[in-house]
């Protein structure tokens, strides 16, 4: 998805939705993606049926509407459809059984490099461990997320990439301690393809701050920093690409 100065559109993911009026409200904001975890242990844990409900009322409930790019309200640029791609987020591939993963309609985005369908899946882990990660099936990997050492914990990092050269082809997902006050320069330092928040927007665990939410996606659409050359071959230009 390109601007109108050629430069790359970083995307925004707003991850941990648990109800059908957060996931059309961070539609109508922005969010490129929402992710609905259905790990147990985490403070915002949605049972997959709930999710897969939830996905399958975005697809009819959100409609293509006007977005103006400029102020001159009797010359809009552009029109484009305040969509998001449903993401369904798993600790591991156990959490979720092979029939319900054939179900879902959108992006699978799993932190175990190996197992599951053969589908392909958004790869999500430390930076440390993409790094040191040798056998892993490429193939089946359409992005990478590259999280903060504590996972879900809300705690800033030293972003950076992957030294691994196989990664350069594919999408980076930056995630781990991003908030409103931060995702610019963390953006600026590592250039990714999209970010990924989720307690960074929150007023308390497991709770949206749309306030939060709208400022976070204000914020990263304010920084259109162009890819590096080494990330030319990446071809996904949204998330319903992956």
């Amino acid at each position: 998805m390109q601007n109108r100065s050629g430069k790359l559109k970083t995307l925004v993911k707003i991850c941990g939705l648990r109800t059908l009026d957060d996931a059309l409200r961070a539609c109508e904001l922005g969010a490129d993606a929402v992710g609905f975890v259905v790990a147990p242990g985490s403070p915002r844990h949605i049972g997959f049926q709930s999710a897969l409900e939830i996905a399958g009322h975005m697809a009819t409930r959100i409609q293509p509407q006007l977005t103006l790019h400029n102020a001159n309200l009797n010359n809009p640029r552009e029109t484009l459809p305040k969509h998001a791609t449903p993401v369904l987020v798993m600790q591991s591939w156990s959490q979720v059984t092979p029939s319900q993963l054939q179900a879902w309609p959108g992006a699978l985005q799993v932190y175990e490099a190996t197992g599951g369908p053969q589908r392909k899946r958004i790869y999500g882990c430390r930076l440390e461990q993409l790094n040191l990660l040798e056998h892993c099936p490429h193939e089946q990997i359409s992005a990478l997320l590259v999280d903060a050492p504590n996972a879900g914990a809300g705690v800033g990092w030293n972003w950076s990439r992957s030294s691994a050269p196989w990664t350069n082809r594919l999408p980076l997902i930056l995630a781990g301690g991003l908030s409103p006050d931060n995702v610019a320069a963390a953006m600026t330092q590592t250039q990714p393809w999209a970010v990924d928040v989720s307690s960074g927007v929150e007023s308390s665990r497991g709770v949206k701050d749309f306030a939060k939410v709208q400022d976070f996606i204000a914020n990263a659409r304010g920084v259109q920093a162009e890819i590096s050359s080494v990330f030319a071959s990446v071809s996904a230009t949204s998330f319903e690409q992956l």
